[in-house]
């Protein structure tokens, strides 16, 4: 009885005018305003959760080897202080956090505010604005909310058991999960929210044509500066161990050092400097949340009012120009098909914004395992240069590479509104494809110049011409034949062709992608590092590099005409097939 009559008020109070407002802001910031019903890619709501807790809960299981009780009785390590070595990888936790909180606040900063459709169906509404605001500012909070636990939810587990690995009694685990916790998730709340104050400051501030062509380049430098804090994972956890007295100058313009000095207080292992950032934490965590929701008030009234007068074009995005295609068409696309298919895939790219989720996804998981090696890197070398040639840092642009290129080939397979690819299959033809020599140029001139961009003057300056030209080749070799691999058989102009029927090896390619990263980024590596101390032993791995050419050429050169034609639907394989001779 009670149970009925609890269902039927929450079914009441459900159907309020407020609460369906509150639900169709939610709705609108998850999607975007985007149609439920078109064709190709649907990026649900439970895909890009898992894809926002991947991150964590995939560091936390490389972090096996670390804490292992076992591993640590063969290293012969003795007196293993779980709390002093998992400072560091707390604090990289924490940065990620923030990282990936602070990422989703930017992709989404447009879907915040109502647009010119939500005020054409809400303003004739007896619907006051500060109902309207109310509703919004409570669809804001519930994000931040799920945000924060869902970015966090596996490493919140995962990393206190990897941690409390070797420790005998429950508690240990217990006060370390609650710690970490505590501090992961509140950073989360933070990075929203400085997101949703700049949001909410330029909007007051600015007028409405003004925001729109700066917001670009702040939510640009929002970016940056995220990348940045990542990447101080390997340097800072130290400094701010080694640091004395009042707390340095550098610590106020990271608030990652605020919450891991927070959890270090907490556990009653802070020194003076991290005792001093760590008191102003909360204090601070709550004027940014105040800051924010008067922000948002003000940015939110002026914005809402005025929606009427602000033309509401499509957001431009910068395209690459007909002299980056021109460019590319005389020295690396040979025929009109490539040149033709070369500005179609870049124009998608830069227009669709579920692929762009999708590649931004792949990025951030590969950039977050190249920063953990970094990290990694200088913890087990005594200098710069020592660190340069060990198999972590070695790793960093296959990591790289391998995510550039699996995300790419994975992109490529999502379609864009298939109902406009009559005009590929009209003046295209099907027995003259050249998909496969397209898709590869597309991926190389993505991955490989701007991997080798960095790594060549970094290690010219660390170890000399030589390393960094013989690393710069193993890369570079590397990569082509990935990419090779990757795209045997591949007969589809990207974004065009029907989503194919991954149930029947979803398992295989997930073993698959696996097995190619262990190979791939932790292998060669590891035989590159013991190599260049010799350069002549990388010999070795000439019949393996000339095995991984032949497969796919062998492939390609071997299938029958039927699957060299050009193709825009997928079919499914079909397990039992019927003779029909009565037919």
């Amino acid at each position: 009885m009670l149970r009925d009559l609890i269902r039927q008020e929450y079914d009441y109070y459900r159907q309020r005018p407020f609460w369906r407002l509150v639900g169709l802001f939610v709705e609108r910031i998850f999607r975007g305003g985007g149609d439920s019903d078109t064709e190709g890619l649907d990026l649900g709501f439970g895909l890009v959760m898992t894809l926002l807790a991947m991150p964590g809960g995939f560091v936390s299981l490389l972090l096996l080897d670390k804490y292992g009780s076992f591993l640590q009785w063969l290293r012969g390590v003795k007196g293993f202080d779980a709390l002093l070595v998992s400072f560091s990888d707390e604090y990289f936790f924490i940065v990620l956090s923030m990282t990936v909180t602070g990422a989703v606040a930017v992709w989404r900063w447009d879907a915040i505010f109502p647009d010119r459709r939500d005020y054409t169906n809400l303003a004739h509404l007896p619907l006051s604005t500060r109902t309207i605001f109310s509703a919004n500012l409570v669809a804001v909070l519930y994000l931040v909310g799920l945000l924060a636990v869902d970015v966090n939810a596996a490493s919140c587990v995962l990393f206190p058991v990897v941690v409390s690995a070797a420790q005998p009694k429950f508690v240990f685990f217990l006060k370390f999960a609650i710690v970490h916790a505590f501090g992961v998730v509140l950073a989360s709340v933070f990075s929203f929210f400085a997101v949703f104050t700049l949001l909410g400051l330029l909007m007051a501030l600015l007028p409405p044509r003004a925001f729109r062509r700066v917001s670009a380049y702040v939510r640009g430098l929002v970016v940056v500066y995220l990348v940045t804090m990542l990447c101080t994972s390997f340097a800072i956890p130290d400094s701010l161990m080694r640091a004395q007295g009042a707390a340095p100058a550098w610590t106020w313009l990271f608030p990652s050092c605020w919450f891991v000095s927070l959890c270090q207080l907490l556990r009653d292992r802070a020194n003076p400097a991290m005792a001093q950032v760590a008191h102003l934490c909360l204090p601070g965590v709550a004027a940014l949340i105040l800051v924010a929701v008067c922000a948002y008030a003000i940015g939110y009234r002026r914005h809402f009012l005025r929606i009427a007068e602000i033309n509401e074009g499509a957001v431009v995005l910068h395209e690459p120009g007909r002299w980056r295609v021109a460019f590319f068409g005389k020295w690396l696309l040979r025929t009109p098909f490539q040149r033709g298919g070369f500005g179609f895939v870049v124009k998608t790219l830069v227009r669709s914004e579920a692929h762009r989720l999708v590649i931004t996804a792949v990025g951030g998981l590969a950039l977050v395992l190249a920063s953990q090696a970094l990290m990694t890197a200088f913890l087990a070398a005594k200098s710069a240069r020592q660190a340069a040639l060990t198999p972590d840092a070695l790793s960093i642009p296959f990591i790289l590479t391998f995510f550039g290129i699996v995300g790419l080939r994975t992109v490529f397979e999502l379609p864009v509104d298939l109902r406009s690819n009559w005009i590929f299959q009209l003046l295209l033809d099907p027995e003259n494809q050249e998909c496969a020599p397209l898709a590869r140029r597309l991926i190389l001139i993505a991955v490989l110049p701007g991997v080798l961009a960095v790594a060549i003057p970094l290690y010219w300056h660390f170890s000399g011409a030589q390393i960094a030209c013989l690393h710069a080749l193993f890369v570079s070799i590397w990569t082509v034949l990935l990419t090779n691999i990757l795209l045997a058989r591949f007969r589809k102009l990207p974004f065009t062709c029907s989503l194919p029927v991954f149930k029947q090896h979803s398992i295989v390619i997930l073993i698959a992608f696996c097995f190619g990263y262990l190979i791939y980024a932790v292998s060669f590596p590891d035989f590159e590092s013991w190599a260049l101390q010799e350069p002549i032993q990388m010999l070795r791995l000439l019949p393996v590099a000339l095995v991984a050419w032949y497969v796919p050429h062998y492939l390609n050169k071997r299938a029958i005409d039927a699957e060299k034609r050009l193709i825009f639907e997928e079919t499914a394989v079909v397990t039992v097939q019927g003779l029909r001779l009565s037919e």
